[in-house]
């Protein structure tokens, strides 16, 4: 296992893609965060800084995923699997080394963006006037609860790459259903109440705000712990799924 980990780090920093997903989620983060600052408006009990941080996580969210796709889906679209899966005989074993490395990856990630968001909105904020606390409870569990969501995105990308194989599928899929079918079943009134249950109301569970004025979408999340639960279970039985393919599957 620890040769096996060494060399899906190795195959992860020693390449672009993390960096300049890493600079996309970075930039594309301060982007929303600057939207967000500079047009937030003082309503009653307004926590603006809780919903810049909410306005933002999507794309963490997004980019983990896609590291964790192009992870496993690169093997098989770079024709490396073969030599990949006969160094490490038991195919499981770089299964869990990949699961362990993009869920440390998207743990990284999640601290890079959700620090850079609040280094640039929290200031922002405070200048406009706006009261911001950063140890409050509810600040503080957005900010976990996304670098933990973060890093499940990343164990979901593994396990949706493993299992469809082809990777502008893969990631082609998840752009549309993260950004596309959610919030269109979100929407729907006949459905709506299935979204929290979904992975993406799970992870809007595990980082509510606390404002008054954020929209409901008319449905009640989950509590956060229960979220994140749910978040973690989905992200777990895609990547068992993933594995077991893996392992019972021709390589080519």
């Amino acid at each position: 296992m620890t040769a096996a980990l060494r060399a899906e780090v190795r195959k992860l920093t020693t390449t672009q893609v993390l960096l300049w997903l890493t600079v996309l989620a970075v930039v594309l983060c301060l982007g929303l965060a600057s939207l967000g600052s500079g047009f937030a408006e003082e309503t009653p009990g307004g926590q603006p800084l809780e919903l810049v941080l909410n306005f933002i996580l999507g794309f963490p969210y997004l980019m983990a995923a896609i590291l964790g796709v192009i992870g496993i889906t690169g093997e098989y679209r770079h024709l490396t699997a073969t030599p990949t899966f006969l160094s490490v005989p038991r195919r499981g074993t770089v299964v869990t080394a990949k699961l362990v490395v993009y869920l440390t990856t998207g743990l990284v990630l999640g601290a890079l963006c959700l620090g850079a968001t609040v280094a640039l909105a929290a200031p922002w904020l405070s200048a406009r006037g706006f009261e911001v606390d950063l140890g409050s409870d509810s600040t503080i569990r957005i900010i976990v609860g996304g670098i933990v969501a973060t890093a499940i995105y990343g164990i979901f990308g593994v396990g949706v790459g493993a299992l469809l194989r082809n990777q502008v599928a893969a990631v082609v899929g998840l752009v549309i259903y993260l950004f596309v079918a959610e919030p269109i079943l979100s929407a729907i009134p006949k459905v709506r109440s299935a979204y929290p249950f979904l992975p993406g109301g799970a992870a809007s569970a595990l980082t509510q705000t606390t404002d008054p004025n954020a929209q409901g979408g008319g449905y009640e999340l989950l509590e956060p712990w229960q979220g994140g639960l749910l978040l973690l279970a989905y992200g777990l039985v895609f990547a068992i799924l993933g594995s077991w393919l893996t392992v019972r599957l021709d390589v080519t």
